[in-house]
């Protein structure tokens, strides 16, 4: 028979396994920026308002990065302005990578 004391640990034991399991599930290693940005922030600041809050409009995932991110470097007439000398080439590599892993 179990006592209060084990009963009590194997309760915790329970409720914590899947909430790890949860939290290693969805936290899914962002594209990192230098200097410690946040590419999640970076993305809300200058992408969202037109690409929206999960890449979903104007964003095609299936094109290749080099082809994304030269888009970004750019610009894509007449809507999109060119990111050239306002983002750094990791910035926008970063930033493509992210944009795909919101649509998954």
């Amino acid at each position: 028979m179990l006592t209060t004391e084990q009963a009590k640990k194997i309760g915790a034991t329970v409720l914590a396994l899947p909430l790890l399991a949860l939290l290693l599930l969805t936290s899914t290693a962002l594209p990192t920026l230098a200097q410690g940005e946040n590419i999640e922030t970076t993305y809300k600041a200058k992408c969202a308002m037109c690409h929206g809050v999960k890449a979903e409009k104007s964003f095609d995932a299936a094109k290749s990065d080099e082809v994304l991110s030269e888009s970004v470097l750019k610009g894509i007439k007449p809507k999109m302005p060119s990111y050239d000398q306002k983002i750094a080439s990791e910035q926008i590599k970063a930033l493509v990578a992210y944009m795909k892993l919101l649509r998954k």
